[in-house]
């Protein structure tokens, strides 16, 4: 059995409220945290049950407030902790440790068949300081079971828009969409929807986001940025944006592609968090 120890070097905020974009109905409160110790960071991909929504996020180490106080020499590669069924609880353990200077997250893997392939997977996650130590359960769940996206298929097959426009939101406006659209919402989440789409205001390609069934509200995002070569019309489920723009803080930019408007990609600020919604077939 191999270990991996972080230690605290500063406040817990920025990784919990890390773990907490992935909490709720996004993941049904199941995660793979991908630990890598070669690029310092916390990488975490998940998709809802019906796959129409999409998400990767990574935080550093240095965000985090964790830095590596034990490792193995020959760790070169990604290990995978498997959370299953109980975020919450993760993400309650560590708060119950934030204002302890001594906290410790102690991660023991070893090499565990994924499909055709061996990695390092978690068998236990242990929190402990001089006062309290608290072994989370369901942490030996199998990384594997839970089958995580790699890099390569979701920034170069799921993350795609060709020929796209965007439009970036400041903080203020995305917060009056949700309130607008929080106003005419219907309390049937599979007749909620908000379609954005695109038209020209005085010579300038503007991008529109608007209750496509009763005409109930029509609010301007602003201007678009790159090439509008044909208006795109995209409707999605309402609730499915409001996952993707939990713990929103700061500007978002909203892509989506002119030649196969299929989806809706939806960046947080920096580019650290990715959301994908799916186009609702009407």
């Amino acid at each position: 059995m191999k270990k991996l120890i972080f230690k605290k070097s500063g406040e817990l905020t920025n990784f919990i409220e890390w773990l907490d974009r992935f909490s709720g109905e996004i993941s049904h409160d199941s995660l793979v945290i991908e630990i890598d110790p070669t690029e310092q960071v916390f990488i975490s991909k998940t998709y809802s049950d019906d796959k129409s929504l999409v998400r990767y996020s990574k935080i550093s180490f240095t965000d985090a407030n964790l830095e590596i106080s034990k490792k193995e020499e020959d760790l070169h590669s990604r290990v995978l902790v498997g959370i299953f069924l109980i975020l919450p609880k993760f993400i309650k353990a560590i708060k119950t440790f934030a204002t302890a200077d001594d906290f410790q997250m102690s991660i023991d893997y070893d090499m565990l068949m994924m499909g055709t392939s061996e990695k390092w997977c978690a068998t236990s996650v242990t929190f402990k300081s001089k006062t309290l130590k608290m072994k989370i359960p369901g942490s030996s769940i199998s990384a594997g079971e839970m089958n995580p996206l790699s890099d390569e298929v979701f920034l170069n097959k799921v993350w795609v828009a060709p020929d796209p426009i965007s439009v970036t939101l400041s903080a203020d406006l995305l917060k009056n969409l949700v309130s607008i659209s929080d106003i005419f919402a219907n309390a049937d989440k599979m007749k909620n929807f908000m379609e954005f789409y695109t038209k020209n205001v005085d010579g300038t390609p503007m991008m529109f986001v608007r209750d496509p069934d009763e005409n109930a509200y029509d609010y301007e995002l602003g201007p678009i940025e790159g090439d509008l070569k044909n208006d795109v019309v995209i409707p999605i489920y309402r609730d499915k944006f409001l996952l993707s723009v939990k713990n929103a803080y700061d500007e978002t930019k909203i892509i989506i592609s002119t030649k196969t408007p299929n989806r809706v990609l939806i960046e947080l600020k920096g580019g650290d968090t990715k959301t994908i919604i799916a186009r609702v077939n009407r």
